[in-house]
């Protein structure tokens, strides 16, 4: 009975070892500092950071095998995903501010790509198919220019809707080995002031749970408020390695089953 007892609580305890040793890291970046117009005493040029967000690099090696164990406990996704860098994402916690780790990852299935982080008590995976990469990047380049010209507003209500919106799907669970929850819908693009330092936002509002159907009341019928903040590091890393080039190099080097097609004119 005793050994019973003590094999429920170690597995009762184990999603929340895992999140507690892979949610949060030392923090790197460092906010962007922002002076508007208005506020110049002399024209010192555009303060931009220096360096850019190193990655760390982790080459896949085609689909992974679930681990029986995890399949079974945890709804293991690990052969769902392609999981080649890494970079970092700031949330916004009861504590404040906090830098997250996060895998950059493109799916097997359908080649979306995009980011996975921890957020609050969650895991989330945001994957942007080709169209809505390119309004990413195209919200990146608007960030980018009103922030050099000063055209950033600290408040506003349309501040954090100011680049429109993007449609991306939103996997979800308690860890990162474990996101069975899914749903398709808009976010927003935009960008927000906390303490001065200016963030680039990517948000959404409760997205509709396929997964319910299948699971019922042991999950929940919608998503969360899910919302990341990025510096101008961030943002240039993240978009970079999202680019179409990058992408592509990564579904050949790493997935079996891709058949790569070229489109270069035919030689005669």
């Amino acid at each position: 009975m005793k050994k019973t007892l003590l094999i429920s609580g170690f597995l009762a305890l184990f999603p929340l070892v895992l999140i507690s040793c892979g949610s949060t890291k030392e923090v790197q970046a460092s906010p962007d500092t922002y002076v508007a117009a208005d506020e110049i005493a002399a024209p010192d040029g555009n303060p931009d950071e220096t360096t850019e967000g190193k990655t760390a690099t982790t080459k896949a090696t085609g689909k992974k095998k679930k681990n029986a164990i995890e399949e079974f406990f945890t709804f293991g996704n690990k052969d769902d995903y392609i999981n080649f860098d890494q970079t970092t994402v700031f949330t916004k916690e009861i504590t404040g501010m906090t830098e997250k780790n996060a895998n950059v990852v493109i799916r097997y299935d359908n080649h979306m790509a995009g980011f996975g982080s921890y957020n609050s008590a969650g895991y989330y995976y945001l994957q942007f198919d080709k169209d809505s990469r390119a309004a990413l990047a195209k919200a990146a380049e608007a960030y980018f220019s009103d922030f050099e010209n000063k055209r950033l507003q600290r408040k506003g209500k349309k501040t954090e809707r100011a680049y429109g919106k993007i449609k991306y799907m939103l996997n979800w669970g308690s860890i990162s080995a474990s996101t069975p929850n899914y749903g398709t819908g808009e976010g927003y693009l935009g960008y927000e002031f906390v303490k001065n330092s200016p963030y680039f936002t990517i948000y959404n509002y409760e997205f509709k749970n396929d997964y319910y159907e299948r699971a019922g009341d042991a999950t929940t019928r919608e998503s969360p408020f899910v919302k990341y903040y990025f510096t101008r590091a961030q943002l240039r890393n993240l978009v970079q390695l999202l680019s179409e080039e990058n992408i592509t190099k990564q579904i050949i080097e790493n997935d079996p089953e891709y058949i790569f097609v070229s489109s270069e004119a035919d030689e005669y």
